[in-house]
């Protein structure tokens, strides 16, 4: 990892939780917003790690009715459940890389579950966004575009 894109998910972080200061929703875990910030350029691996946290959040649901399991653990089997269906999906490019591939969607989807999909969307997008555009204005020369 260079020390841009430790940058960027630095800027993540520090407006992931200035905004959950702020409004009161969480966008998607502490690392999301930078990550996400890292792949604006891919829409495709976006596109993907949301439909994987949907998915996540269905069955986290399901789960949870099945067997009451809340806290941490409702967290550790979201992140079981998004390596999973990253497993079953079968090594496909729209994978990229660790973070994107599982982390990132399974903390979305254990956010999705607790405080709903549009909340969680909106947070993390826009807080991706700032960071993207904060790096932008930060450093020189830029990563995403």
């Amino acid at each position: 990892m260079t020390e841009r894109e430790l940058f960027v998910i630095a800027l993540g972080i520090a407006l992931g939780m200035f905004f959950f200061r702020r409004t009161g929703y969480s966008p998607g875990g502490i690392i999301t917003p930078g990550f996400l910030a890292l792949e604006l350029a891919s829409p495709e691996r976006m596109l993907s790690a949301f439909l994987c946290a949907g998915a996540v959040a269905l069955l986290l649901s399901l789960a949870v009715r099945g067997t009451g399991v809340y806290g941490r653990q409702r967290t550790g089997l979201a992140m079981l459940l998004a390596l999973g269906i990253r497993f079953a999906g079968g090594g496909t490019s729209l994978q990229g890389t660790l973070w994107i591939g599982w982390v990132v969607p399974g903390l979305l989807g254990a956010e999705m579950y607790r405080q709903g999909v549009v909340p969680t969307v909106g947070a993390s997008l826009s807080t991706a966004f700032a960071a993207a555009m904060a790096s932008q204005l930060l450093s020189p020369g830029g990563i995403l575009f």
